[in-house]
């Protein structure tokens, strides 16, 4: 026997047919499965409670395409964490390989498609049975009516506030009063324009980035990636405009830059923890206006002074060049040829191959690089910081004009 509201075969699950027949309509959604860049999720909309099942039906044509349906966005794996707030794992998924998924989880959560990287498979119809609708805006497509009325008040726990290049995922109960989350999402765009404008990537992502607040997460305050993992507390303050326009959001910045850089000219250890704020200066100064002294404490003139003279003082050794101490290197670049510099060099990386990735030689073709941008022989300074400058980089740097604003002589001199 076939029930026609479900599209499946009643004798499969005759007793979760006939809960949806009676308690749930059918919710019909269009995923975007054309991706050109890594795997990723695609907001539905919808959670699933609890234990509950949901039935969802692609398009033949969607079938072993390699979508897949995912209940949860609480992807961190805390298997090895010594104490645990939460299961370390509560988030399932199912490979879409028939035309009707089945899938639930003992945790509930909100429910996705995975597309996978590199699918052309334009937009695929499917339509999902036992799922309730959740807290979501999309900028631009939800009326705000409905969302200050209806929307915002979904009794599911999770939310979603949805832009162009950024989801932001947090407890339902951050946003029940949220009355404009279109302004909020317009500044959220100003913000990824500038990640992308000083990354030098075109400015809409090949996938949005995504925030997902949880109650522990598997590293740190926060954490870098697909997605960016944040604990509860940060929830609100990455929905509050107020509060970004007028005390900045440092640390979600510095995890967009994390996902910013790149292996051909990053140097680890070293600036692993130090050109990601980069990011965080430019969208506070260019998008927020709020200068990096004011951004972050450890940027106040005097903070850079002393750190920049310790530096020195313990002999400038690369061991210590990290973090703060890193990022002087390149904000004094900064204060000194702005920020195009950055840009053109972060340009032509994004082309390169074959770079070879010893931290030595990479140091070496950024100094020289930097240098070229600006028609400045940058060796000396570089040097001064403690970089391992071969002597066949300083022979061809020294063509170009001496630096003659170079900050760190007046260290060296008084140091």
């Amino acid at each position: 026997m076939m029930c026609l509201a479900h599209e499946v075969s009643c004798l499969d699950d005759p007793a979760l047919c006939n809960v949806l027949c009676v308690e749930k309509d059918c919710v019909e959604v269009e995923i975007d499965a054309t991706n050109c860049g890594d795997n990723a999720w695609r907001s539905t909309g919808l959670y699933l409670p609890p234990s509950k099942r949901a039935i969802l039906v692609f398009p033949a044509s969607a079938v072993g395409k390699g979508l897949q349906v995912q209940v949860g966005c609480h992807s961190d794996d805390l298997s090895s964490a010594e104490e645990l707030c939460r299961a370390p794992v509560v988030v399932h998924s199912k490979n879409v390989v028939d035309e009707k998924v089945v899938i639930s989880c003992v945790w509930g959560g909100l429910l996705y498609v995975i597309v996978k990287g590199q699918s052309q498979l334009g937009n695929v119809p499917v339509k999902i049975y036992g799922a309730e609708p959740a807290p979501t805006f999309i900028k631009g497509q939800t009326n705000l009516s409905s969302w200050l009325d209806t929307i915002r008040k979904y009794p599911a726990p999770w939310a979603e506030l949805i832009t162009e290049n950024i989801i932001l995922t947090v407890p339902s109960d951050v946003i029940r009063s949220l009355d404009d989350p279109e302004a909020l999402l317009s500044e959220w765009d100003k913000i990824m324009s500038a990640i992308a404008e000083l990354a030098m990537i075109p400015k809409k992502f090949l996938r949005p980035e995504r925030f997902v607040a949880d109650v522990q997460i598997s590293a740190g305050w926060m954490h870098a990636g697909y997605p960016i993992m944040c604990h509860l507390p940060s929830a609100t303050p990455i929905t509050d405009l107020k509060k970004i326009k007028n005390e900045g959001i440092w640390g979600p910045i510095h995890e967009l830059g994390h996902n910013q850089q790149r292996g051909v000219w990053e140097f680890p250890p070293h600036t692993t923890e130090a050109t990601c704020n980069l990011w965080s200066v430019y969208v506070h100064e260019t998008v927020l206006g709020i200068p990096r002294d004011k951004a972050h404490p450890s940027l106040t003139p005097a903070e850079r002074e002393a750190c920049i003279r310790l530096y020195l003082k313990n002999g400038a050794q690369l061991a210590d060049w990290n973090v703060w101490t890193a990022l002087q290197t390149y904000l004094q670049l900064q204060d000194g040829f702005g920020w195009e510099p950055f840009k053109r060099l972060f340009a032509e990386y994004q082309t390169m191959s074959n770079v070879n990735g010893e931290n030595k030689d990479k140091m070496n073709l950024w100094a020289e690089k930097f240098s070229q941008a600006v028609n400045k022989n940058l060796a000396p300074f570089f040097q001064a910081w403690g970089w391992p400058i071969d002597e066949a980089t300083s022979k061809k740097l020294s063509t170009l004009p001496a630096w003659v604003e170079d900050p760190m002589k007046t260290y060296i001199k008084s140091n």
